[in-house]
């Protein structure tokens, strides 16, 4: 175990199971703590990566203790005086928050923002003597769609949707050419594939509709309160979908080849509509019924050449000449 007033870890220190960026974050804190005042070009040269990756990792430990880069000694000290230690949190719970912090700064301002006041109230209250040691998860999702305006969005949705009230927006769909002024009862707010999606009753419409926070040009609050519809559930709108997209229903059935039978097999179900069944010559084939063949086609064009659409015909149709006209962009 690294002691927090050890000097620079060497790889064959390293404990099992801990990988070399947590000993880097680790490192970095607990050399900022001691007050050496390390620079970016210092710490980059210890450690021996690029300063790019010490920048990375600076923002990640900001999420967990503030840090201020001090223009006299010229190197980074703790805001507060590395206040994290106050409930002597051991090396694997602190790897834990840097995990948390990690995950949580790929949502946008907004949940970061929310991650750091969570800390100080952590660190402010008495400490807790852990149970049991618990290993560093690494979080790895794509970064949202990175804006400003988006999280200002986010705010003003979540709000109404704690509210229950209507908001206006004006959208530009994909594949659209004119901006459309909508009124929508917000249902839901998710985050998928790096993009934060709401999920709600569209007025203009009048039915539920899937807005992608990136493609809104505008959003304000409305003092229209509303009831959300009875026959609705957002787990199970998002279950019949393969990830949020809408669309009518159809069923998909696709077979892979034996050379990756084992990597299809490795998840117990890919949606919950799947039926499987096991081909004696080792392949596999998997049926769904989905809303839309939007996203589950991205997923399929995603394991070529090593699998085969065999439902419906309109959609092996299309992945026919999809893939004759990319065979022709690549000559």
């Amino acid at each position: 175990m690294i002691s927090r007033g050890s000097q620079y870890p060497r790889k064959k220190d390293k404990p099992t199971g801990i990988s070399d960026k947590f000993i880097r974050l680790l490192t970095i804190y607990t050399t900022i703590a001691q007050k050496r005042y390390p620079s970016a070009r210092s710490l980059a040269e210890t450690l021996g990566v690029n300063e790019r990756t010490i920048y990375r990792d600076l923002s990640v430990i900001n999420l967990v203790d503030q840090v201020d880069y001090d223009p006299e000694r010229k190197g980074y000290v703790f805001t507060h005086g590395d206040s994290i230690k106050k409930p002597l949190l051991s090396d694997e719970e602190l790897m834990t928050l840097f995990t948390a912090g990690e995950a949580v700064s790929h949502l946008g301002a907004p949940f970061r923002e929310n991650f750091q006041r969570l800390v100080e109230k952590m660190i402010a209250s008495p400490a807790k003597t852990p149970s049991k040691a618990r290993p560093p998860i690494v979080i790895k999702v794509p970064d949202t769609a990175r804006s400003g305006i988006v999280d200002s969005f986010i705010k003003i949705i979540a709000l109404c949707l704690h509210d229950r009230r209507s908001v206006d927006i004006t959208y530009k769909a994909h594949g659209a050419k004119e901006i459309t002024k909508r009124t929508v009862d917000p249902y839901g707010l998710i985050f998928y594939e790096g993009i934060w999606i709401l999920i709600g009753l569209c007025h203009l419409r009048r039915e539920i509709r899937s807005f992608a926070l990136d493609r809104i040009r505008d959003c304000s609050e409305r003092n229209l309160y509303f009831s959300p519809r009875s026959d609705f559930n957002l787990e199970e709108y998002l279950a019949k979908s393969w990830g949020v997209v809408d669309g009518e229903e159809v069923t998909v059935k696709v077979r892979f080849k034996p050379g990756v039978a084992e990597y299809i097999t490795r998840k117990d179900k890919w949606h919950p509509s799947e039926i499987r069944k096991m081909l004696p010559d080792g392949s596999v084939e998997l049926t769904f019924t989905v809303a839309g063949i939007y996203e589950i086609k991205k997923w399929i064009y995603s394991w070529i050449p090593n699998v085969e659409v065999i439902k419906p015909r309109s959609l092996r149709d299309l992945t026919k000449k999809e893939l004759a006209q990319a065979v022709k962009d690549h000559r």
